[in-house]
C-alpha cells in the first residue's frame, strides 16, 4: 500500500525585490529603476490557503527596512528564469480595492545581494 507523502519546503534568501508590474499592468522595462525596491528576507514555502481551501505555494517577503515589519505576498510563484544572481518569479497578489480582494498579475525582479554571493562562492 502507497501511502502519499507530503513534503513541506522552504526556501530562504536575503535580497532586494523590484515589482514589475501596478494592478496586474506590466511597468516598462525603462521604469523599471524607478520602482521601489524592497529588501529583506524571501521565502518559498507552502501553506494552506483557508479561502480557496487548498495548499498553496507563496513567496513571502519580510522588509524592516521602513522601520517597522512589511510583509509582500507573491501566490503561486513560479521561477521564470535565472542569472547572475538574479531571478524572476512570476504569480499573483491579492490587494484590497474597495473592500474586496482582487488579484492581478504580478512579477517580482530579484536581485541577490552581491557581496552575500561572493563570499558564499569563496
Amino acid at each position: 500500500m502507497l501511502i502519499p507523502l507530503y513534503l513541506h519546503t522552504v526556501v530562504f534568501m536575503r535580497c532586494k525585490v523590484v515589482k514589475m508590474r501596478n494592478n496586474g499592468v506590466a511597468v516598462p522595462k525603462y521604469a523599471l529603476k524607478e520602482q521601489a525596491r524592497l529588501e529583506g528576507e524571501l521565502q518559498v514555502l507552502d501553506t494552506r490557503d483557508e479561502g480557496i481551501n487548498r495548499v498553496v505555494k507563496v513567496g513571502r517577503l519580510e522588509d524592516h527596512s521602513y522601520g517597522y515589519k512589511r510583509v509582500e505576498m507573491l501566490y503561486d510563484p513560479h521561477l521564470v528564469w535565472l542569472n547572475e544572481g538574479r531571478f524572476t518569479f512570476a504569480g499573483f497578489e491579492r490587494v484590497l480595492v474597495e473592500g474586496k480582494v482582487v488579484e492581478y498579475a504580478q512579477s517580482w525582479l530579484c536581485l541577490q545581494e552581491l557581496e552575500e554571493a561572493k563570499n558564499d562562492r569563496g
